[in-house]
């Protein structure tokens, strides 16, 4: 009987096997908020492009937006795989887990069909009475008791391990079984949305010969579009370093208030280094960090919308010899959408301009945000504006068929990418 806590000590070890789950990039709630994102852009999209039917010829605003919906759509087919591949590495680890449990399994009951046959063995009361009484003195007894007890709490240990272990293994069948139907059904709308694509091209492709054949005068209004352009640049431009000049005049006059001040009680000061650019106040400096903070979270202009031409320079959708020069993003939005403030900030500007219609330009510290393409505008110059809050409504070209707000951000006189400072 020397044997036996050894033995015991043998059958309480039990290895435990971890699952740990890895998957690369993207994770599967990241990927569902961009197929969800995705799938709002193309219902605004097909929104604006309702009253479009087969037979009706789009307008360049129109061709723009299908040309978006495109790359939308293949975005949301790249989401889609993306994230069917994460569901069959997720399925693929569940099926090594359950084949880990279900050894484990084989071998708790291996070492349960051991103690069961020492309990049978050993099952007279008699003979475990006789046992711990055939002892040589207390202490012997004392512990023959103890391995007796430790052996049956054992048994229950061994069962509930068991036990857990089937219970393991049910889940892990249910989970792997429901990542298999999320899998059939992404699939299923994964050709669904390629079948809409293959459409969709071969639509876009239908409009754009269509339009080339006016590439004369779509090429004229382009350009005069891109004069338009340069109009509001340049009106921007002055406005924003009519507020530089401002906020540094003012930084000047308060400087030499102060140094007067200082001289008056004999006091002498040292010339603070002159900034370069803007000169902040500690609240404008705040507002700054705070607005640089939220790269990437701003809300959009208008509550819903598709950006219909991006920033910077690039081929126009109908011809690639028609290079289109964007110093901020144009977003199409549904007729009666409200323009509003992606920022707390100040109304820095408030003006009307041909081509452009009211312009509202938002001070952030040094950062500015251009509201363009506006008409019933409810701000004025001066005004404190909260994030969200409407500025006016966005015009709608009833000639051209489209209501699209031209947007711009600038950290002082230098453009950014506003696409990159929006929410996705």
């Amino acid at each position: 009987m020397k044997r036996l806590p050894v033995i015991l000590i043998l059958l309480l070890l039990v290895s435990a096997s971890g699952f740990c789950q890895k998957t690369k990039g993207k994770s599967k709630q990241q990927l569902q908020s961009e197929i969800t994102s995705l799938q709002q852009e193309i219902s605004t999209a097909n929104q604006l492009l309702k009253k479009t039917t087969k037979d009706k010829e789009m307008t360049l605003n129109e061709v723009s937006i299908l040309d978006k919906k495109i790359k939308q759509r293949e975005q949301l087919i790249k989401a889609y795989n993306q994230q069917i591949a994460v569901l069959d590495e997720e399925i693929n680890a569940g099926q090594s887990h359950i084949k880990t449990l279900n050894a484990d399994l084989k071998s708790l009951r291996k070492e349960y069909a051991k103690m069961i046959t020492f309990a049978y063995r050993n099952r007279s009361h008699y003979d475990r009475l006789g046992f711990v009484f055939a002892s040589k003195d207390f202490n012997q007894a004392f512990s023959r008791l103890r391995y007796i007890r430790q052996f049956n709490d054992a048994r229950i240990v061994k069962m509930e391990q068991i036990a857990g272990t089937e219970r393991r293994i049910t889940g892990e069948v249910e989970v792997s079984q429901k990542a298999r139907e999320e899998q059939a059904a992404l699939l299923a709308d994964e050709q669904v949305q390629q079948a809409a694509l293959q459409k969709e091209k071969e639509e876009l492709k239908r409009q754009v010969a269509s339009l080339k054949k006016k590439e004369g005068g779509i090429q004229q209004d382009i350009k005069n579009k891109q004069q338009q352009a340069k109009k509001l640049q340049k009106a921007i431009d002055d406005i924003i370093a009519e507020e530089i000049r401002k906020a540094n005049e003012e930084a000047e006059r308060k400087r030499r208030e102060e140094a007067k001040k200082h001289a008056s009680e004999g006091k002498t000061t040292t010339p603070a280094p002159k900034e370069k650019g803007m000169v902040l106040t500690p609240a404008e400096k705040t507002l700054s960090t705070n607005f640089v903070s939220n790269k990437g979270k701003l809300p959009w202009p208008v509550e819903r919308g598709v950006i219909s031409s991006s920033y910077g320079k690039h081929a126009s959708v109908v011809s690639d010899k028609v290079t289109v020069t964007n110093n901020g993003i144009d977003i199409a939005t549904i007729e009666g959408a409200q323009a509003r403030a992606v920022f707390d900030g100040e109304v820095a500007s408030v003006t009307k301009l041909t081509g452009s219609n009211t312009v509202v330009i938002i001070r952030h510290g040094e950062y500015f945000t251009v509201y363009s393409n506006l008409e019933n505008v409810t701000v004025k110059r001066g005004d404190q504006v909260k994030t969200k809050q409407n500025l006016g409504t966005v015009h709608n070209n009833k000639t051209e068929g489209k209501t699209e707000l031209h947007f711009e951000l600038l950290k002082e006189t230098n453009r950014q990418d506003p696409a990159l400072w929006l929410s996705k």
